[in-house]
């Protein structure tokens, strides 16, 4: 009883382990999703919600793998470094081997987004095309253009116009498919600047166009102004100072954040200087600082404008001033960048240390977890083997009981006038004696113990002088007429205890009475036959007691 409760208990706690478990997947799933959900709107907040997961090594390969794909997208999406996320590589190659090509064409296409970061032009292209490839096993328009896109960029910087063209065309079919209109509308602001870089102004401007036709109709502020912003610095840029003007004058009437409202301030003051309209180039670049960037790269762009004003005023202390600023900027981007490396590595160093930490905690756990499992397998074992020996002892008294109370029958049988084998046999075996003895030394109380009732009975049966088994064959043989010794000639291959047991079987012993006898168990008997009969070469389909009759027929 006390063993099966403790089973009870260990299923129990098993149970128990595994739905925590259960639970904490179902969590990270659910928590997958949510982040899927917010990714595109809500980059950060994704972000923020994947760095909830303390241990992310401590998921499964696969919503580890899931893990890895969200993070490098959230942290591209929100404008983060992601030139580390190296691991995006194992979760392409991860998701290729299953044929999971949603999940595969979306790691191919970061794999070049990290490459492309790092400066690696070459493998960028590269992982793109990967990504090309397999793009064509899934629907999803909009991953598809993201792909053109960047492949587009990436021709652009290596002013290979005429691809970019084409790849920038791509894009602006597939956006449209999956009716994403702001990426559409960048498509088409890339195919204008590739255009204007090969000095085909007219085409150019078709596309900048459109891209300004497609911002209107879809009255996305924030895009309304930018691609006027795009196109009158493209206009200024070809001297039509006046469209540039009225574009950007246009720009800065739409909903936009106080940081894009002071960068158009500036471009209007950098067009005026053009012109050599310094008193409007600095009533409008004053008009930027109003808002208080405090966007540095602005800032350095502020004053750099500032001093080429003062400059061309021939006023040069001022002019230095305002470049001595301008540098002061600069030199904080750059101290800034090494402070964000710094603390990229102070996370990562965190990072680390908290992993090791935890490894150590894991490791504890799993050593609590394989000693636990040894001791199961130790008590479970020795379970096993005293319930093993207790069914082997049980077996064993059932088996002398059977002894015995054939020993009775033996003995009722036995008669000193009849000179048969029989009565020679059991006169030698002193069945008499043997079962007096076994009446009186073995109570009640000693049958009922299994183990005390064994020992009796072996000490009284089989701890007496053994049989003489040659006297015990002349007689016998001597009863068949030398039946025996033409059994043995015959047969040699067969052993001595085979030859015996063989010889009891003839003459009509019961497996009990010869295990008895043997002082072997009745299994024993059994088995020992059956190797008998292959010996001889008798039908396995024959009964055993037929053996004297196969005997009597075959003899030579």
């Amino acid at each position: 009883m006390k063993t099966f409760l403790k089973s009870i208990g260990l299923l129990l706690f098993f149970v128990l382990i595994n739905c925590c478990f259960s639970c904490k997947r179902q969590a990270d799933d659910v928590l997958f999703s949510e982040v899927e959900n917010i990714l595109e709107q809500q980059p950060d907040s994704a972000l923020h919600l994947l760095q909830s997961i303390l241990f992310p090594e401590d998921l499964n390969k696969s919503r580890f793998n899931k893990y890895s794909l969200l993070t490098v997208q959230a942290k591209d999406k929100s404008y983060r470094d992601i030139t580390a996320d190296t691991l995006i590589f194992a979760v392409k190659d991860y998701y290729v081997q299953r044929e999971d090509y949603p999940n595969a064409t979306l790691a191919a296409f970061y794999c070049g987004r990290v490459l492309y970061e790092q400066k690696n032009i070459k493998e960028a292209a590269t992982a793109y095309f990967a990504a090309e490839k397999l793009a064509k096993h899934i629907k999803n328009n909009n991953l598809k253009g993201l792909i053109q896109g960047n492949l587009g960029i990436l021709y652009c910087k290596q002013s290979l116009n005429d691809e970019a063209i084409i790849r920038g065309k791509n894009a602006v079919v597939l956006y449209n498919k999956a009716t994403n209109y702001k990426n559409e509308i960048n498509a088409l602001r890339l195919i204008g600047d590739c255009f204007l870089l090969d000095n085909k102004a007219d085409s150019a401007f078709y596309y900048y166009n459109e891209s300004l036709r497609l911002a209107d109709y879809h009255k996305t502020p924030a895009e309304q102004s930018y691609a006027r912003a795009s196109v009158a610095l493209s206009y200024r840029q070809t001297g039509a100072y006046k469209k540039a003007k009225e574009l950007l004058w246009e720009a800065i009437t739409f909903k936009i954040d106080s940081i894009e409202q002071a960068r158009i301030f500036m471009n209007l003051a950098q067009v005026y200087i053009l012109e050599n309209k310094l008193d409007s180039a600095k009533l409008h670049i004053e008009r930027s600082l109003i808002f208080k960037p405090d966007e540095t790269d602005l800032l350095v762009s502020i004053y750099s404008t500032l001093s080429t004003i003062a400059e061309k005023e021939s006023n040069y202390k001022e002019a230095y001033q305002y470049f001595k600023t301008h540098t002061a900027y600069q030199k904080k981007i750059i101290n800034g960048n090494k402070s964000v490396a710094l603390l990229e590595l102070q996370e990562k160093y965190d990072f680390e240390t908290l992993k090791n930490e935890n490894n150590r905690i894991v490791i504890e756990k799993q050593s609590l977890l394989l000693i636990s499992s040894l001791v199961l397998l130790l008590v479970s074992f020795f379970a096993f083997i005293f319930y093993w020996k207790w069914i082997q002892g049980k077996q064993m008294k059932i088996e002398i009981e059977q002894k015995m109370e054939t020993l009775k029958k033996m003995a009722d049988s036995y008669s000193d006038e009849n000179d048969s084998f029989r009565n020679m046999l059991l006169h030698h075996f002193n069945i008499l004696k043997k079962v007096a003895l076994i009446e009186n030394s073995i109570s009640e109380d000693n049958r009922k113990k299994g183990e005390l009732l064994i020992k009796k009975f072996n000490k009284i049966v089989y701890e007496q002088d053994t049989l003489n088994w040659n006297l015990l064959y002349q007689t016998m043989n001597n009863l068949r007429n030398g039946f025996y010794d033409q059994i043995q000639k015959q047969y040699p291959q067969l052993s001595e205890q085979e030859f015996r047991i063989c010889s009891l079987t003839c003459e009509k012993f019961t497996d009990t009475e010869i295990s008895t006898i043997m002082g072997i168990s009745i299994n024993m008997v059994r088995k020992i036959r059956s190797r008998i009969r292959k010996k001889i070469g008798m039908p396995m389909s024959a009964h055993d007691y037929s053996i004297y009759n196969f005997f009597e027929k075959n003899r030579s």
